[in-house]
């Protein structure tokens, strides 16, 4: 965990500054200087397993509701569990196997987002799923963002530790240290987890309450003023482990979007034709998705630029490291480098690059062309920065991998169409590569924090990644198809409502009925953001997302800055030693109330799957009226965070 930095480093913050690629940091759970089992049979095939296991899962829960579910936390917990049970075979794992497992099965979650975001999008324009372009799109992007990501690591996961927290990630780091350090961080991530999973199976499972409380009111002649939040466990545990500032920056973009524009544009006549009838927040949501949520897409394009040119110098190191190793001119030899500190060669990056580039162009399943295929790479590499950073604020949770892929549709219709492309599907698929790339960027970066918490080797888990992505890639296509003929993609069973805005958005922008105006909007809103100095991601992904992700959110925040507070009055310890502690303590709850929603995201999506449950709504809903469920759904928000902050401040000394 991170120290404080009044402590003096230990020996292992000392190791890691010999070299010119780190800075100083936490001390890893398994020190530079030893060697463990770590990229191992047992540990690929159980990863493996669990990779398409959960990319099912996900590729049906996304289709069916529109969100995906965080994999690693998940496959963290199912694999200790294994491993636990290995141990009576004289096989058990060590702590860097189970996480070698994490980062595969993650890697299927993260594809599975952006396949059934764009690629699904293909059946809205009255195409059939195509299994092998499936493959080889999923497996091109994929990689993309895991090359794209290695010469971003030092700068994002080492030199960023402090700023960029990556919730899930530090989350999996709690869990899997917790495991293998005894009884206290059981008890406390079992707390989480039990409080979540029930929650979310009385919410999600029997429909007893509603976790998304919301309203729209009036103020004299402006309408449609706009608040709520789907108050999941998982998103106020994230809340709390990115703290309050940032939460407050992501919330701080809601208010922008759902107290002000939105207002704006509904009394100034702007509502939708189909939602003219609509109540005042249904109204909301069409304003919201008709012209707001491009405002975002603007601004997220220009705070990707801005990212961009702030990684100049880490990019330009990158670059020349790789030109050095091409040329044979590097003298700096691995061994030299820390074992925590070893990524693949940026020869992989390059050559990989260069090889998918043109892979893109030449394979004619994929048949996006030069154009395409050039687009798709350069704003893969852009995305790949937006996401990386962007989930190390909000969380993979929150990742707006729909909103890079509106950008790139965008970007790539307009090009396109200036050279004569008229097929809608051609720019579909030249985001689906950048979309796929973004969301495995996200995921990618979450696990190697994980990593480097613990002390992996970064270079195992990359190889890692790359085997997860290929598994899933092959596998795709078959699920993707698979649910087509079984409910039909786009029906009331699986809506798949981002693939379609994707079909519809690529159509747009070839007949010329894009939004180019609100995209417009958010890139001069950005720039202000930048010459204000206020950090324009999060604030932008605030503007995007809808109000619902955004609150909860920041509500974990405030739990996190009552509770400090709270432990600094109640403690006379002048080293914040109780502070730090309630600090952790709080950290392994919250990590066990995302572990709970996810598994139960699962066990919900399985039901669906294997059919024995309702058709529609929840599986075994109860049938309580609406206002019933809106009452209980307050009253189990309450006990929620009465149990977490309780379990969080009681006997703080006791971690």
């Amino acid at each position: 965990m991170p120290q404080d930095p009044s402590e003096s480093p230990s020996t292992a913050d000392t190791n890691r500054t010999t070299n010119d690629h780190t800075r100083p940091g936490p001390a890893p759970t398994v020190p530079a200087g030893k060697n463990v089992a770590e990229l191992t049979v047992k540990a690929v095939l159980i990863g493996l397993a669990l990779n398409v296991l959960l990319l099912t899962a996900n590729m049906y829960l996304g289709m069916r509701s529109g969100l995906t579910i965080s994999a690693s936390i998940p496959a963290a917990v199912i694999s200790m569990g294994l491993f636990y049970a290995l141990r009576y075979a004289g096989i058990g794992g060590t702590i860097l196997e189970n996480n070698i497992v994490q980062t595969m099965t993650s890697a299927g979650e993260a594809l599975a987002a952006g396949v059934i975001f764009t690629i699904a999008g293909v059946t809205f324009l009255d195409q059939s799923i195509n299994i092998v372009e499936t493959a080889a799109v999923a497996a091109l992007g994929g990689l993309l963002g895991v090359l794209f990501m290695i010469p971003m690591r030092r700068y994002l996961i080492v030199d960023k530790h402090e700023q960029l927290p990556y919730p899930e990630g530090t989350a999996c780091a709690d869990v899997l240290e917790t495991g293998s350090e005894g009884d206290g961080g059981v008890k406390l991530i079992s707390l989480g987890f039990f409080v979540s999973f029930i929650y979310m199976w009385l919410a999600n499972g029997m429909a007893v309450m509603k976790t998304t409380l919301e309203t729209a009111f009036s103020a004299g002649q402006t309408r449609g003023f706009a608040i709520g939040g789907d108050f999941t466990p998982a998103l106020i545990g994230v809340g709390y482990i990115i703290g309050p500032r940032i939460a407050a920056y992501v919330f701080g973009g809601g208010l922008v979007a759902w107290m002000m524009l939105i207002p704006l544009l509904i009394t100034g006549g702007f509502v939708p034709d189909q939602a003219a009838n609509l109540t005042l927040m249904g109204q909301a949501h069409a304003v919201w998705d008709q012209y707001v949520r491009y405002i975002g897409a603007g601004a997220m394009i220009v705070g990707g630029f801005y990212a961009i040119i702030s990684m100049a110098g880490t990019i330009r190191d990158a670059l020349a490291s790789a030109a050095a190793e091409l040329s044979g001119s590097k003298s700096e030899t691995a061994t030299q480098i820390p074992r925590t500190q070893r990524d693949l060669s940026m020869k992989v990056v390059v050559l990989g690059a260069l090889a998918i580039t043109i892979a893109l162009v030449a394979i004619p399943q994929v048949e996006l062309g030069v154009l395409g295929g050039v687009i798709a790479v350069v704003a893969a590499f852009l995305f790949v920065a937006v996401s990386a950073y962007l989930v190390g604020v909000v969380g993979s949770s929150s990742n707006p991998v729909s909103g890079m892929a509106v950008a790139t549709v965008l970007i790539a219709a307009l090009a396109m169409k200036s050279t004569g492309v008229s097929d809608p599907v051609v720019v579909l698929l030249t985001a689906s590569v950048v979309a796929i790339a973004a969301a495995v960027a996200g995921d990618t970066s979450q696990d190697l924090k994980t990593g480097y918490l613990l002390g992996a080797t970064p270079r195992k888990q990359q190889i890692a990644q790359m085997v997860g992505i290929a598994i899933s890639s092959v596998f795709a296509g078959w699920v993707l198809s698979f649910f087509n003929q079984a409910y039909g993609i786009g029906s009331e069973t699986i809506p798949a409502p981002q693939a379609g805005m994707m079909a519809l958005i690529s159509e747009g922008v070839l007949t010329g009925s894009a939004q180019w105006g609100m995209i417009l909007i958010g890139a001069v809103f950005a720039i202000v953001l930048i010459m204000m100095d206020v950090p324009v991601l999060p604030f932008s992904v605030g503007i995007y997302l809808p109000i619902t992700l955004a609150t909860p959110i920041f509500l974990g925040g405030l739990l996190r800055a009552g509770v400090d507070r709270y432990v600094d009055w109640r403690s006379d310890d002048g080293d914040g030693a109780a502070k730090e502690r309630a600090t952790y303590r709080g950290r392994i709850i919250a990590a066990g109330l995302i572990t709970g929603e996810a598994i139960m995201g699962i066990v919900v999506g399985g039901i669906y799957v294997l059919g024995i449950g309702a058709d529609e709504g929840a599986p075994y809903a109860v049938g309580l009226a609406s206002g019933t469920q809106t009452l209980l759904g307050g009253v189990a928000l309450v006990a929620l965070v009465a149990v977490f902050v309780g379990g969080v401040i009681r006997d703080p000394q006791d971690t």
